[in-house]
């Protein structure tokens, strides 16, 4: 992934064009990784009034800074594509949590099997207490891109950052 070089001062412009080459490196980076499959992850960066975010229904290999779209707080978009089908729970855990600066979702094979399941992640490993608790809580199922399932992430992630 690209890096931010922290002694530059940027302005508006440079830093907007900074976070959206860094979310198309990291979007192909998932994929790369094996943490995410196609176009079923997405990843938003906190932005001005709002945020930048992930296309809906772009091939990561296909994705160009350009493509990022900028959602503003209301839900309203600055562009010509659409945001993520789950831009509303980004939108909704960045107002709910100002610590958070990013958000990063993706689709790993075995935790999205536990999800399926309705299981937590156990703490087998101690990165799950860097995320603040004894396990990664899992959201009760919601059709995506729904109200509802944004409901259950921001309170699955209470006290938490995974």
């Amino acid at each position: 992934m690209g890096k931010v070089l922290v002694d530059q001062v940027f302005d508006r412009d440079e830093q907007e064009q900074l976070i959206r080459e860094q979310i198309v490196d990291a979007c192909r980076e998932m994929n790369a990784k094996g943490i995410n499959q196609g176009t079923s992850g997405n990843i938003s960066v906190r932005f001005d009034q709002g945020c930048l975010i992930t296309p809906t229904s772009l091939d990561y290999d296909d994705m160009e800074p350009d493509d990022i779209v900028y959602l503003l707080e209301d839900g309203t978009t600055d562009g010509p594509r659409k945001p993520s089908s789950e831009w509303r729970f980004h939108r909704d855990i960045l107002m709910a949590r100002p610590e958070f600066n990013a958000i990063v979702h993706a689709h790993p094979l075995k935790s999205t099997a536990l999800a399926i399941m309705g299981r937590e992640i156990p703490a087998v490993h101690y990165m799950v207490a860097v995320f603040g608790g004894p396990v990664v809580r899992c959201a009760p199922y919601a059709t995506y891109g729904t109200a509802e399932l944004s409901a259950f992430a921001v309170e699955a992630i209470k006290d938490r950052s995974a």
